[in-house]
């Protein structure tokens, strides 16, 4: 059995694409697939890709982690004050994705119950899937803060810790990183990065295949 863990996606559906293009000859019907958050905002295909999110679920066995960027979609959906919130952080982008195909901003059910059973992590038996990281001073999963799995940066990746389990998370670009548009990998903390600024139209989407560590990326072309 493998694990099919993929980055940060940001509204781009070509790429979301082009990597399961690759990815189909690969995942078995034992496999899981899991996504680690910000599907949404900063890209322009933002609806298309929880369309094709939400397709997919019923083809593979798929585990959808929550992101930041959901998060804020999601109280920008609640509460009107958190528009300019949202839209600082590249939600206009989703709005526009959102009007473009539905003209309107109110989501369809398949949208609605997709934001409303996202995860906050996934823990296998020799690793952890999260979308920001762990705070470094809290050993069970179960009192992790919700904002740490969903927010923190320099605290969990720069940490003076090896952790038991190998954390794959995403959210920092690993750009601004190891300025590099490879995967992040600290085999001494046992950590791996694999958010490869998919945002920007030059970089990739990445995968990583658990546990041979095999990377798939996909560009727009």
């Amino acid at each position: 059995m493998s694990y099919y863990i993929i980055g940060d996606i940001h509204g781009h559906y070509v790429k979301l694409k082009n990597l399961f293009d690759e990815l189909r000859h690969h995942i078995n019907h034992d496999d899981l697939v899991i996504f680690l958050g910000d599907y949404i905002d900063r890209g322009p295909s933002s609806f298309e890709v929880i369309e094709f999110l939400v397709a997919l679920s019923g083809e593979y066995q798929t585990h959808f982690l929550t992101g930041n960027h959901e998060d804020m979609f999601i109280k920008y959906l609640k509460k009107a004050d958190y528009a300019g919130n949202f839209i600082r952080n590249g939600g206009d982008y989703t709005i526009k994705s959102y009007l473009k195909n539905l003209k309107t901003i109110s989501l369809p059910e398949s949208h609605i119950a997709f934001f409303n059973n996202l995860e906050l992590y996934y823990e296998g038996s020799d690793f952890i899937a999260v979308h920001a990281g762990l705070n470094p001073d809290i050993d069970s999963m179960s009192y992790q803060a919700r904002d740490d799995l969903l927010w923190i940066r320099g605290e969990f990746y720069l940490a003076d810790r090896r952790w038991p389990k190998t954390v794959i998370f995403g959210h920092t670009p690993t750009p601004y990183i190891i300025n590099s548009e490879s995967v992040f990998i600290d085999n001494n903390r046992n950590i791996i990065g694999i958010d490869t600024c998919a945002m920007l139209e030059q970089y990739p989407l990445t995968c990583i295949r658990w546990p041979d560590r095999r990377i798939f990326k996909a560009y727009y072309s």
